[in-house]
């Protein structure tokens, strides 16, 4: 009787140490980039932020304007903050543009600009080095 109790106690651990196990490797997976949305449309841009080692930058900011509407009269202003993979992800951006989108990019001292052409490429992916 005692060693069927033992059996059955190690089986329960043995199991939630499994399930530990699981759920470690789960969360571990590959992390989505953080987003930001613009509500403007069906386009987005990745910005993925290195050092000049192709290390990835935490925090670099990822500011943009967008101009859209008539004659480009209405203006959204987006500001974000790369992740510690050095991702940040613009989604819902307009298909077409008024005028020129420019994204930039700003580390401490080291800053990049990326122009955005969605009829060029609606799904842009930029990877910028800050040197």
């Amino acid at each position: 009787m005692r060693n069927r109790r033992l059996s059955i106690t190690l089986l329960i651990c043995l199991m939630l140490a499994c399930s530990q196990l699981n759920l470690a490797q789960s969360t571990s997976a590959a992390v989505p980039p953080g987003e930001i949305s613009a509500d403007l449309g069906p386009c987005s841009a990745l910005i993925v932020v290195t050092d000049s080692d192709s290390k990835p930058i935490y925090g670099a900011k990822i500011t943009t304007r967008i101009q859209y509407g008539l004659l480009g009269v209405k203006k959204l202003d987006l500001e974000a903050y790369s992740g510690a993979d050095g991702r940040i992800k613009i989604t819902s951006l307009p298909e077409t543009l008024k005028k020129p989108m420019y994204i930039h990019i700003a580390k401490d001292d080291k800053q990049e600009t990326e122009e955005f052409k969605p009829e060029v490429q609606c799904h842009a992916i930029f990877k910028v080095q800050l040197k």
